[in-house]
């Protein structure tokens, strides 16, 4: 009686539109599973590191033309807090907060010289370990959807 043979998962070639085409490796794909804030199709993701500290890429697997530029709300705005409830924590998979990164969506401007903007009111937050993805709403009134971004973040 034979063994199967292990399989050995190759990296995924993603195709993007600013990056070029990516090799992710299976475990470094992002989830989420009811998609983002206006992007419920958006299910596949690859978060990338992006130039400065304080900020990445979060890459759509299934569209090459969809990639947000995301900004540590935690190191551009004082006193920055979520509160996460045990049922966004169960949507995540995750047994603690202290298991998750978060991220504010950046609008670049249109007209050089506007500042850009970041949604504070709405956050992604990611399960590192579990690789899901979830769009929190803060539905309080304590946070803008559009916050001036401080421009020493993106140079």
């Amino acid at each position: 009686m034979s063994l199967p043979a292990l399989s050995i998962a190759q990296p995924r070639q993603v195709a993007t539109k600013l990056f070029g085409t990516l090799d992710v490796e299976a475990e470094h794909v992002l989830h989420a599973t009811e998609g983002l804030c206006g992007f419920p199709a958006c299910h596949e993701w690859v978060l990338l590191d992006g130039a400065r500290a304080g900020t990445a890429w979060l890459q759509s697997v299934d569209f090459p033309t969809l990639a947000f530029l995301l900004a540590d709300p935690f190191t551009a705005f004082e006193g920055y807090a979520v509160d996460l409830a045990q049922t966004e924590l169960d949507r995540l998979g995750a047994d603690e907060a202290s298991e998750i990164a978060v991220f504010g969506i950046v609008t670049l401007p249109l007209q050089a010289g506007d500042p850009a903007s970041v949604n504070l009111a709405a956050p992604l937050v990611i399960d590192v370990d579990a690789r899901r993805v979830v769009q929190v709403i803060i539905s309080d009134g304590r946070w803008s959807v559009r916050a001036n971004l401080p421009a020493s973040l993106l140079g």
